[in-house]
């Protein structure tokens, strides 16, 4: 019998029709009722990271809606939000539109749609395993809240190997302009995770996302669902069974050194086997842009230079040379979005 000092991770198969009464099941498995309370405020973080919902890349708005909707009654606020997109490229506000969450608010009467990148933010500095970092976030997560609900997608990525629900945190930066600051983006992650208090994660594997990620790729139908009050065991979940090669998942060791987690597989409580559950094999693949992009990660000011100076629009449009000719047209319109904003 699990405690809820224990790394819980619910796994399920699930269709639309079954969503509402696995979530259910899942807290009850990681005993939710030790983790909230009827004067709980919580934030319910889905993973939003285009304009409109594109299966394997943002969470499922069926999702969304029941993770609401099972949280509504047992807790007194829920606040639901992300941050603009990256480097200028969306409006939150629009993608929260087009993924039904302000529908969702009008069903429940305790849930607000929020978008993080309109908020009053505070920096916090801290020694992350050895390094000194500092990440803003909206003093609506650092104050307001008693914990967030991560909701990511199971997701393949061509710099971070695996994305899911730490990775989900960094849409808590609410600087568009946040691509900026990706150097030790690990221990940022560690930091951003624990100041949020990320207590509760479901990931939705509806869809899960092959190939280069986190933006493209090839969507995969795996009806798939994951419940944990252990980030880093639910991560290491998800990569087991996606059979990624964890040790490239950089975050998750930081994450465990930061003492948010375990990653070892034999020491999580599962529902089930987990080795009976594994899809098929998952290959995360760099292209000749991303190996550029490495440099950017590694230095501020070379970021700057690259993403935000008179010379963008020049090294844009060299790069674009560089991408296979059925991605440019999607980085073209990506980018004529992020000019018109």
């Amino acid at each position: 019998m699990a405690t809820i000092n224990d790394s819980i991770v619910y796994i399920s198969d699930v269709t639309e029709r079954n969503l509402l009464q696995e979530i259910k099941n899942g807290l009850e498995f990681i005993k939710v009722d030790e983790i909230i309370n009827s004067d709980s405020i919580i934030f319910i973080k889905p993973n939003f990271t285009d304009s409109v919902h594109r299966p394997g890349i943002t969470t499922t708005p069926l999702m969304v809606k029941t993770v609401a909707e099972v949280f509504s009654p047992l807790v007194k606020k829920i606040y639901i939000g992300e941050s603009d997109g990256g480097n200028y490229s969306f409006s939150a506000d629009l993608s929260l539109e087009n993924h039904g969450v302000f529908d969702i608010a009008k069903k429940f009467k305790n849930v607000e749609v929020v978008n993080l990148s309109k908020l009053p933010r505070t920096r916090v500095t801290e020694n992350v395993c050895g390094k000194k970092v500092w990440v803003d976030l909206p003093d609506l997560l650092v104050r307001d809240i008693d914990l967030l609900v991560s909701v990511p997608v199971l997701k393949s990525h061509a710099m971070t190997h695996g994305t899911f629900s730490i990775k989900n945190l960094w849409g808590c930066y609410p600087d568009p302009m946040r691509v900026l600051y990706h150097k030790n983006l690990d221990h940022k992650l560690a930091l951003i995770n624990k100041i949020v208090k990320n207590r509760i994660q479901i990931i939705d594997g509806f869809w899960a996302l092959d190939g280069h990620g986190p933006m493209e790729g090839t969507p995969l139908k795996t009806n798939k669902l994951l419940v944990s009050n252990d980030p880093v065991a639910i991560d290491s979940s998800a990569a087991f069974l996606m059979n990624l090669d964890k040790s490239k998942i950089h975050h998750l060791h930081v994450a465990e050194c930061f003492g948010l987690g375990i990653s070892n597989i034999d020491n999580i409580h599962f529902n089930k086997d987990i080795t009976k559950e594994r899809l098929s094999k998952f290959t995360p693949y760099k292209i000749k842009i991303d190996y550029l992009s490495s440099l950017l990660f590694k230095s501020e000011i070379l970021s700057k230079i690259v993403l935000s100076s008179p010379l963008t629009p020049y090294i844009y449009q060299s790069l674009n040379l560089l991408r296979a000719d059925d991605k440019k047209t999607y980085w073209a319109e990506y980018n004529k979005k992020r000019n018109k904003l």
